[in-house]
């Protein structure tokens, strides 16, 4: 029912001002004393109608403003202009201060005669405190995407680029006056890098089907450059694509690599360069036969003690280059270790064997000149060839070994073909498993621990499980003999389990900051069972999870890596860490660490050794340690045996060690479980003995 008369309206406006509470609304006279005063009013300022009709407006101002003579100019410029519109903190009864939005308008009878003035005020604290808020959020992400490592870009569903951070600009090097805000992203590829690069990003990034919880992950090469680009496709429309830089660090990873997989002496490849070599040359339907020479040279210890390291080094290098001139191009040839090499033929018929070997004795037979004296060693060669001797590596590693005694058993200076008669293998191999049967059930089998030190403080972090055997007649035997006969008569996923139950048993005991650490085979990586055998030695112990570490080599991979693989992310899962054994020497170390759930790697004894007196195994053992802080990975040298070793490796940040300066491998009544610093490392430590921690009891 709309009003009937003037007065009604007047009063139902009125009312309907004083009732609002959201904003304050209220008269001023011409000098700026309150006339009137709404709820609203009372709500934002505190003060009650009876409190402040009469006074001044200028009270809600602050001190500041009002020695600026704020509220005077305020109505003077709402006179003059017929309103006033600002924001600004004002004052409420109680002292508290709030921002707010101001509007004051001048009104005018309806003669036009100036009565005073209306002014609304609202409350904005928190909306501004909003709008600071988001300033500085705003702010922030300027000054992170400016900082940005990567390269940032925002592309919309045309394929336009919406933002572009400074990197992106840098990495495309487009000046920063020339902005790739709005230019298409194929085109600005196409001109900084090519039409390919760009047709290439564009196929494999900017895909409509790209799922919201996945990424496209790529590399573009350009002449010399790598970038690494990453792409994610937004819900409202359009990707992001990170652009990374990456051209030092394959590099980088190359050159360690390259230094991995070869003998840093003679650059050569090396042991399990050869060995991944020979077996994809075996499992290859490219070489139908092939052959491996084992080769030793003859009278090199006498040398290298009579001339010194360094002789022996060069006479080392020499063999090398001899090598590499009496083998074809598809050949491999391979430094194993001392004076021992290999070299894979292929492909190779009996006739071209007998030729090739003799031509390698003659070869390295002719005088080398050690200080200037003439001086010959000649060599031994063992051959086994496939297929005649079989297709597995091991097995014809191994064969041509056996050759290659029989060589030197009958004279040196020759070479000599495997044949099965090699001595009686099979007899001993069957008589060892049938003693490895009678171990596990009568329980021969023992664990000692080896202590692993933080590098800078010496104090004890763990203890490392080697498995040794000694049979009831006394006999001790080493793990380079029963292990392999073990993984071959398929009794290690037993043995392994026996180790995990008595390691994790044995380390519950131990202070709760001490970790133990089990080295795995590959017959257990292959098995499923191998997760259930490391619940049960948890549970049956009470032993953490992160307080077990199991350490892994690439061998032990090789034959079912997806399996490996999904029983390590199974054991990470569980809290159990992982460590990469031997790390260097591996044929594809870098993509292990890139692949498996790794949190610790070792550094292979063999560069620790080199120490102090070779330059590369330092920068090797730098460049691992490197590597493994940009990883976050813990890090450990394995095969510390000298003072010098260890003031060297004490140097390093995040470092722990671990060989027989720090401590032998003992039985656990008699370990040092205190974890206190070593201050004293002994006065003279021998080597490690290969008869008590061989390389191959790493497999177990």
């Amino acid at each position: 029912m709309m009003p009937n008369r003037p007065d009604d309206a007047d009063i139902m406006y009125r009312l309907l001002v004083q009732g609002v509470t959201d904003y304050a609304i209220y008269m001023l006279s011409t000098d700026g004393l309150v006339v009137n005063w709404n709820a609203g009013a009372q709500r934002a300022n505190g003060y009650t109608a009876e409190e402040i009709i009469g006074h001044s407006f200028a009270g809600f101002y602050t001190r500041e403003d009002r020695a600026a003579g704020l509220p005077g100019r305020n109505l003077e410029t709402a006179r003059r202009e017929g309103r006033f519109e600002a924001e600004g903190w004002r004052l409420r009864k109680d002292g508290s201060r709030f921002w707010a939005h101001v509007v004051i308008d001048a009104i005018h009878d309806d003669e036009g005669r100036f009565i005073g003035f209306a002014k609304i005020t609202r409350d904005n604290t928190e909306k501004r405190a909003s709008a600071v808020k988001l300033d500085a959020a705003l702010d922030n992400l300027d000054l992170a995407m400016s900082n940005m490592a990567q390269g940032l870009c925002l592309i919309d569903g045309e394929g336009r680029v919406v933002l572009a951070n400074e990197r992106m600009h840098e990495i495309l090097a487009v000046p920063g006056c020339d902005p790739l805000v709005g230019a298409a992203i194929r085109a600005v590829l196409s001109e900084a890098l090519s039409e390919d690069a760009a047709l290439v990003f564009v196929a494999d990034h900017l895909r409509p089907d790209l799922g919201l919880d996945s990424s496209a992950v790529s590399e573009i090469v350009h002449r010399e450059r790598i970038l690494s680009v990453t792409t994610r496709r937004l819900a409202a429309g359009g990707w992001v694509s990170t652009f990374v830089d990456v051209t030092e660090r394959r590099q980088f990873e190359r050159q360690i690599q390259h230094l991995a997989q070869h003998d840093l002496l003679t650059d050569l490849a090396n042991r399990a360069t050869l060995h991944q070599a020979l077996t994809e040359t075996l499992a290859s339907e490219t070489w139908e036969s092939c052959a491996v020479l084992y080769i030793d040279l003859d009278r090199f210890k006498p040398i290298n003690d009579t001339f010194g390291h360094a002789a022996g080094d060069q006479l080392l290098q020499e063999v090398a280059r001899r090598l590499r001139r009496t083998v074809r191009a598809q050949d491999v040839i391979a430094r194993l270790g001392g004076d021992e090499f290999a070299l894979i033929l292929r492909p190779a018929d009996p006739q071209h064997l007998a030729g090739t070997a003799q031509q390698i004795l003659e070869a390295l037979n002719q005088p080398y000149a050690v200080r200037r004296l003439p001086i010959r060693i000649g060599a031994s060669i063992g051959i086994a060839a496939a297929p005649l001797t079989g297709r597995d590596p091991d097995l014809l590693l191994r064969n041509a070994d056996l050759a290659l005694y029989e060589a030197k058993k009958e004279g040196r200076n020759r070479y000599s073909f495997y044949n099965p008669s090699m001595g009686d293998t099979a007899a001993a191999r069957a008589s060892l498993e049938a003693d490895l049967n009678r171990a596990l059930e009568q329980r021969e089998f023992v664990l000692h621990y080896q202590p692993i030190v933080r590098a800078r403080t010496g104090a004890t972090i763990g203890f490392e499980a080697l498995l040794r055997w000694r049979r009831p007649d006394g006999v001790a035997i080493s793990p380079a003999d029963f292990v392999p006969a073990a993984e071959e008569a398929g009794l290690m996923p037993e043995i392994g389990a026996w180790i995990l139950a008595e390691a994790c048993r044995e380390a519950a005991a131990w202070p709760a900051h001490l970790t133990v650490a089990v080295n795995v085979s590959a017959t257990q990586l292959r098995s499923a069972l191998f997760i259930d055998a490391v619940e049960r030695a948890l549970a049956a112990s009470g032993l953490p999870p992160h307080r077990l570490e199991v350490e892994i080599t690439e061998t032990a991979v090789l034959q079912n890596r997806e399996l490996a693989l999904s029983l390590l992310q199974r054991l990470r899962a569980m809290g159990v860490m992982i460590a990469l054994d031997d790390f260097g020497t591996g044929y594809s170390s870098l993509s292990f660490v890139h692949t498996f759930p790794l949190t610790r790697l070792k550094i292979d004894r063999s560069f620790v050794q080199g120490l102090g007196r070779d330059p590369q195994s330092t920068a090797i053992v730098r460049a691992i340690i490197g590597l493994s802080r940009s990883l976050r990975l813990a890090v450990t040298a394995e095969g510390v045996e000298t003072e010098e070793q260890h003031r060297l490796l004490a140097r390093e940040r995040g470092l722990d060690l671990q060989g027989y300066l720090l401590g032998r491998p003992d039985l656990p009544a008699c370990l040092d479980t205190v974890g206190a610093p070593r201050k004293s490392l002994r006065r003279a430590v021998p080597k490690h003995d290969p008869s008590e921690e061989p390389r191959s009891s790493r497999a177990a």
